[in-house]
Protein backbone atom coordinates (compact mmCIF):
# COMPACT_ATOMS: atom_id res chain seq x y z
CA UNK A 1 0.00 0.00 0.00
CA UNK A 2 1.18 3.54 -0.82
CA UNK A 3 1.22 5.79 2.24
CA UNK A 4 -1.04 8.84 2.38
CA UNK A 5 2.03 11.12 2.39
CA UNK A 6 3.47 9.44 -0.71
CA UNK A 7 0.12 9.73 -2.50
CA UNK A 8 0.12 13.47 -1.88
CA UNK A 9 3.69 13.78 -3.20
CA UNK A 10 2.84 11.82 -6.37
CA UNK A 11 -0.27 13.92 -7.01
CA UNK A 12 1.77 17.10 -6.61
CA UNK A 13 4.38 15.85 -9.10
CA UNK A 14 1.67 14.93 -11.63
CA UNK A 15 -0.04 18.31 -11.22
CA UNK A 16 3.17 20.29 -11.70
CA UNK A 17 4.14 18.16 -14.71
CA UNK A 18 0.77 18.89 -16.37
CA UNK A 19 1.31 22.59 -15.89
CA UNK A 20 4.43 22.40 -18.05
CA UNK A 21 2.33 21.33 -21.02
CA UNK A 22 -0.50 23.81 -20.62
CA UNK A 23 -0.71 26.44 -23.40
CA UNK A 24 0.31 30.00 -22.72
CA UNK A 25 -2.45 31.87 -20.91
CA UNK A 26 -4.62 34.27 -22.87
CA UNK A 27 -5.78 37.36 -21.02
CA UNK A 28 -9.56 37.35 -21.16
CA UNK A 29 -12.04 39.94 -20.02
CA UNK A 30 -14.21 38.91 -17.04
CA UNK A 31 -17.04 36.88 -18.52
CA UNK A 32 -14.82 35.67 -21.33
CA UNK A 33 -16.37 37.75 -24.10
CA UNK A 34 -13.21 39.64 -25.09
CA UNK A 35 -9.50 38.92 -25.35
CA UNK A 36 -6.66 41.36 -24.71
CA UNK A 37 -4.53 42.02 -27.77
CA UNK A 38 -1.16 43.38 -26.61
CA UNK A 39 0.23 46.59 -28.04
CA UNK A 40 3.59 47.16 -29.68
CA UNK A 41 5.18 47.06 -33.10
CA UNK A 42 3.33 45.05 -35.69
CA UNK A 43 3.99 44.17 -39.33
CA UNK A 44 0.83 44.64 -41.36
CA UNK A 45 0.43 43.09 -44.81
CA UNK A 46 1.60 40.03 -46.73
CA UNK A 47 5.33 39.24 -46.70
CA UNK A 48 4.86 37.24 -49.87
CA UNK A 49 4.78 40.57 -51.68
CA UNK A 50 8.08 41.63 -50.18
CA UNK A 51 10.01 38.36 -50.10
CA UNK A 52 9.01 37.23 -53.58
CA UNK A 53 8.90 40.79 -54.96
CA UNK A 54 5.71 39.69 -56.66
CA UNK A 55 4.08 41.73 -59.37
CA UNK A 56 0.67 40.25 -58.60
CA UNK A 57 -2.11 42.82 -58.69
CA UNK A 58 -3.19 42.10 -55.14
CA UNK A 59 0.28 42.89 -53.78
CA UNK A 60 -0.40 46.60 -54.19
CA UNK A 61 -3.22 45.99 -51.72
CA UNK A 62 -1.15 44.12 -49.12
CA UNK A 63 2.27 45.79 -49.12
CA UNK A 64 3.94 44.89 -45.79
CA UNK A 65 4.99 47.66 -43.45
CA UNK A 66 5.62 48.12 -39.75
CA UNK A 67 3.46 50.15 -37.42
CA UNK A 68 2.68 50.53 -33.75
CA UNK A 69 -0.64 49.56 -32.23
CA UNK A 70 -1.98 50.35 -28.78
CA UNK A 71 -3.34 47.37 -26.79
CA UNK A 72 -7.08 46.74 -27.05
CA UNK A 73 -9.82 44.25 -26.24
CA UNK A 74 -11.22 42.20 -29.13
CA UNK A 75 -14.44 40.19 -29.12
CA UNK A 76 -13.62 36.51 -28.87
CA UNK A 77 -16.70 35.65 -30.93
CA UNK A 78 -18.70 37.11 -33.80
CA UNK A 79 -21.90 38.90 -32.79
CA UNK A 80 -24.74 36.39 -32.60
CA UNK A 81 -28.24 36.54 -33.98
CA UNK A 82 -29.57 36.54 -30.41
CA UNK A 83 -27.58 39.61 -29.36
CA UNK A 84 -28.29 41.50 -32.55
CA UNK A 85 -32.02 40.80 -32.26
CA UNK A 86 -31.94 42.40 -28.80
CA UNK A 87 -30.30 45.47 -30.33
CA UNK A 88 -32.85 45.63 -33.15
CA UNK A 89 -35.73 45.54 -30.71
CA UNK A 90 -34.25 48.60 -29.02
CA UNK A 91 -33.91 50.39 -32.38
CA UNK A 92 -36.90 49.26 -34.39
CA UNK A 93 -37.34 52.62 -36.11
CA UNK A 94 -33.87 52.29 -37.66
CA UNK A 95 -33.77 48.51 -38.10
CA UNK A 96 -34.33 48.65 -41.85
CA UNK A 97 -31.04 50.50 -42.22
CA UNK A 98 -29.18 47.93 -40.13
CA UNK A 99 -30.34 44.56 -41.46
CA UNK A 100 -32.39 43.09 -44.29
CA UNK A 101 -34.59 40.25 -43.11
CA UNK A 102 -34.93 37.40 -45.62
CA UNK A 103 -35.38 33.61 -45.22
CA UNK A 104 -31.58 33.24 -45.33
CA UNK A 105 -30.94 35.46 -42.29
CA UNK A 106 -30.36 34.10 -38.77
CA UNK A 107 -32.75 36.75 -37.37
CA UNK A 108 -36.47 36.86 -38.14
CA UNK A 109 -39.28 39.35 -37.47
CA UNK A 110 -42.28 37.74 -35.77
CA UNK A 111 -45.36 39.57 -34.49
CA UNK A 112 -43.59 42.89 -34.19
CA UNK A 113 -40.42 41.54 -32.58
CA UNK A 114 -36.96 40.54 -33.83
CA UNK A 115 -35.92 37.04 -32.76
CA UNK A 116 -33.21 34.52 -33.46
CA UNK A 117 -34.38 31.77 -35.72
CA UNK A 118 -34.94 28.54 -33.76
CA UNK A 119 -31.67 26.74 -32.94
CA UNK A 120 -29.60 29.59 -34.45
CA UNK A 121 -29.24 31.71 -31.31
CA UNK A 122 -25.48 31.12 -31.20
CA UNK A 123 -24.87 31.52 -34.91
CA UNK A 124 -23.49 34.78 -36.29
CA UNK A 125 -25.95 37.41 -37.37
CA UNK A 126 -25.75 37.90 -41.14
CA UNK A 127 -26.92 40.28 -43.87
CA UNK A 128 -25.98 43.25 -41.69
CA UNK A 129 -24.98 46.59 -43.19
CA UNK A 130 -21.89 48.45 -42.03
CA UNK A 131 -24.22 50.95 -40.39
CA UNK A 132 -25.85 48.17 -38.40
CA UNK A 133 -22.50 46.79 -37.27
CA UNK A 134 -21.23 50.24 -36.29
CA UNK A 135 -24.41 51.15 -34.41
CA UNK A 136 -24.46 47.85 -32.51
CA UNK A 137 -20.87 48.19 -31.33
CA UNK A 138 -21.49 51.75 -30.14
CA UNK A 139 -24.66 50.59 -28.36
CA UNK A 140 -22.51 48.09 -26.46
CA UNK A 141 -19.95 50.74 -25.51
CA UNK A 142 -17.45 49.40 -28.02
CA UNK A 143 -16.58 50.11 -31.66
CA UNK A 144 -15.71 48.29 -34.85
CA UNK A 145 -12.01 47.35 -34.97
CA UNK A 146 -9.77 49.10 -37.45
CA UNK A 147 -8.31 47.04 -40.25
CA UNK A 148 -4.93 46.96 -38.53
CA UNK A 149 -6.44 45.87 -35.21
CA UNK A 150 -8.46 43.13 -36.90
CA UNK A 151 -5.42 41.78 -38.73
CA UNK A 152 -3.25 41.63 -35.63
CA UNK A 153 -6.00 39.85 -33.68
CA UNK A 154 -6.31 37.35 -36.55
CA UNK A 155 -2.66 36.47 -37.11
CA UNK A 156 -0.54 37.58 -34.16
CA UNK A 157 3.03 38.61 -34.91
CA UNK A 158 4.45 35.66 -36.84
CA UNK A 159 3.12 36.55 -40.33
CA UNK A 160 1.01 33.39 -40.54
CA UNK A 161 -1.18 32.97 -43.60
CA UNK A 162 -4.36 31.86 -41.81
CA UNK A 163 -5.49 32.44 -38.20
CA UNK A 164 -4.46 28.90 -37.18
CA UNK A 165 -1.14 28.86 -39.06
CA UNK A 166 -0.04 28.02 -42.59
CA UNK A 167 -1.91 24.74 -43.10
CA UNK A 168 -4.45 24.74 -45.93
CA UNK A 169 -8.08 25.25 -44.78
CA UNK A 170 -10.39 22.32 -44.15
CA UNK A 171 -13.76 21.96 -42.43
CA UNK A 172 -12.22 20.96 -39.11
CA UNK A 173 -10.81 24.49 -38.75
CA UNK A 174 -13.08 26.73 -40.77
CA UNK A 175 -16.38 26.80 -42.64
CA UNK A 176 -15.06 26.16 -46.10
CA UNK A 177 -16.54 25.77 -49.59
CA UNK A 178 -20.08 25.29 -48.29
CA UNK A 179 -23.13 26.24 -50.36
CA UNK A 180 -26.22 27.78 -48.78
CA UNK A 181 -28.32 26.52 -51.68
CA UNK A 182 -27.42 22.96 -50.70
CA UNK A 183 -27.27 22.88 -46.89
CA UNK A 184 -28.94 26.10 -45.73
CA UNK A 185 -27.87 27.48 -42.37
CA UNK A 186 -25.43 24.59 -41.89
CA UNK A 187 -22.99 26.67 -43.91
CA UNK A 188 -22.38 28.48 -40.62
CA UNK A 189 -21.28 27.18 -37.23
CA UNK A 190 -21.92 28.51 -33.71
CA UNK A 191 -19.60 31.40 -32.95
CA UNK A 192 -17.79 29.52 -30.15
CA UNK A 193 -17.06 26.44 -32.30
CA UNK A 194 -14.09 25.17 -34.33
CA UNK A 195 -11.41 25.49 -31.70
CA UNK A 196 -8.78 24.12 -34.11
CA UNK A 197 -9.11 27.26 -36.19
CA UNK A 198 -8.65 29.96 -33.55
CA UNK A 199 -6.15 32.78 -33.89
CA UNK A 200 -2.97 32.99 -31.76
CA UNK A 201 -5.02 34.90 -29.17
CA UNK A 202 -7.78 32.28 -29.03
CA UNK A 203 -10.28 34.23 -31.13
CA UNK A 204 -12.81 32.14 -33.05
CA UNK A 205 -13.81 32.34 -36.73
CA UNK A 206 -11.39 35.02 -37.90
CA UNK A 207 -11.67 33.08 -41.15
CA UNK A 208 -14.91 31.70 -42.53
CA UNK A 209 -18.45 31.90 -41.17
CA UNK A 210 -19.18 35.52 -42.21
CA UNK A 211 -17.13 38.35 -43.68
CA UNK A 212 -16.54 40.86 -40.88
CA UNK A 213 -16.98 44.60 -41.25
CA UNK A 214 -14.20 46.80 -39.88
CA UNK A 215 -14.16 50.54 -39.30
CA UNK A 216 -12.02 51.67 -42.25
CA UNK A 217 -13.00 53.09 -45.58
CA UNK A 218 -11.40 51.08 -48.37
CA UNK A 219 -8.52 52.46 -50.41
CA UNK A 220 -6.32 50.17 -52.48
CA UNK A 221 -3.30 52.34 -51.72
CA UNK A 222 -3.79 52.53 -47.96
CA UNK A 223 -0.96 50.09 -47.23
CA UNK A 224 1.48 52.39 -49.02
CA UNK A 225 0.68 55.33 -46.73
CA UNK A 226 3.09 54.05 -44.08
CA UNK A 227 1.15 55.59 -41.21
CA UNK A 228 3.15 54.45 -38.23
CA UNK A 229 0.82 54.47 -35.23
CA UNK A 230 -2.75 53.20 -34.82
CA UNK A 231 -3.82 53.77 -38.45
CA UNK A 232 -7.50 54.39 -39.04
CA UNK A 233 -7.57 54.37 -42.85
CA UNK A 234 -8.87 57.07 -45.20
CA UNK A 235 -11.14 59.81 -43.87
CA UNK A 236 -13.74 59.22 -46.59
CA UNK A 237 -14.54 56.70 -49.27
CA UNK A 238 -17.19 54.79 -51.18
CA UNK A 239 -16.91 51.34 -49.63
CA UNK A 240 -15.95 49.88 -46.26
CA UNK A 241 -13.49 47.05 -45.64
CA UNK A 242 -14.48 43.49 -44.70
CA UNK A 243 -12.09 40.79 -43.50
CA UNK A 244 -11.89 37.04 -42.98
CA UNK A 245 -13.78 35.40 -45.86
CA UNK A 246 -16.99 33.43 -45.43
CA UNK A 247 -18.35 29.88 -45.60
CA UNK A 248 -18.06 29.55 -49.36
CA UNK A 249 -14.97 31.43 -50.50
CA UNK A 250 -11.71 29.79 -51.57
CA UNK A 251 -8.65 29.62 -49.32
CA UNK A 252 -7.12 32.67 -51.00
CA UNK A 253 -9.85 34.88 -49.52
CA UNK A 254 -9.42 33.46 -46.01
CA UNK A 255 -5.87 34.71 -45.67
CA UNK A 256 -5.37 37.03 -42.71
CA UNK A 257 -4.13 39.77 -45.03
CA UNK A 258 -6.87 39.66 -47.67
CA UNK A 259 -8.92 42.86 -48.02
CA UNK A 260 -12.47 42.86 -49.34
CA UNK A 261 -14.82 45.84 -49.58
CA UNK A 262 -18.47 46.71 -50.01
CA UNK A 263 -20.68 49.80 -49.82
CA UNK A 264 -21.71 50.42 -46.20
CA UNK A 265 -25.43 50.37 -47.00
CA UNK A 266 -25.26 47.10 -48.92
CA UNK A 267 -26.87 43.90 -47.61
CA UNK A 268 -25.33 40.53 -48.47
CA UNK A 269 -26.05 37.15 -46.97
CA UNK A 270 -22.46 36.71 -45.80
CA UNK A 271 -21.93 40.02 -43.91
CA UNK A 272 -21.39 39.95 -40.12
CA UNK A 273 -18.99 41.47 -37.61
CA UNK A 274 -17.43 41.58 -34.14
CA UNK A 275 -16.52 44.53 -31.91
CA UNK A 276 -13.46 46.00 -30.21
CA UNK A 277 -13.06 47.99 -26.99
CA UNK A 278 -10.33 50.55 -26.35
CA UNK A 279 -8.29 50.49 -23.18
CA UNK A 280 -8.43 53.89 -21.42
CA UNK A 281 -5.14 55.73 -21.29
CA UNK A 282 -3.22 54.84 -18.15
CA UNK A 283 -4.93 51.44 -17.80
CA UNK A 284 -2.87 49.52 -20.37
CA UNK A 285 -1.25 47.26 -17.83
CA UNK A 286 -4.36 46.62 -15.77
Amino acid sequence: MISHRLQRILLLIIFNTCLIFLPLSIHAEPGGSQVLIPGGEYSLGSYYCEEEQSNADWCSDEVPHKMELAPFWMDKYEVTSYDFAEFLNSHQASAGRFIEITPSVTVEFVEGKYLSRPELENHPVNRVSWYGADAYCRWKGKRLPTEAEWEKAARGTDQRIFPWGNEFPDNSRVTYRRKFSEIGFKVMEPVYSMGRGVSPYGIHHMAGNVWEWVADWFDGGTYRDREQKDPKGPETGISKVLRGGNWYYKAYYMRTTYRFNERPDQFNIWQGFRCQRDIPSGHEGK
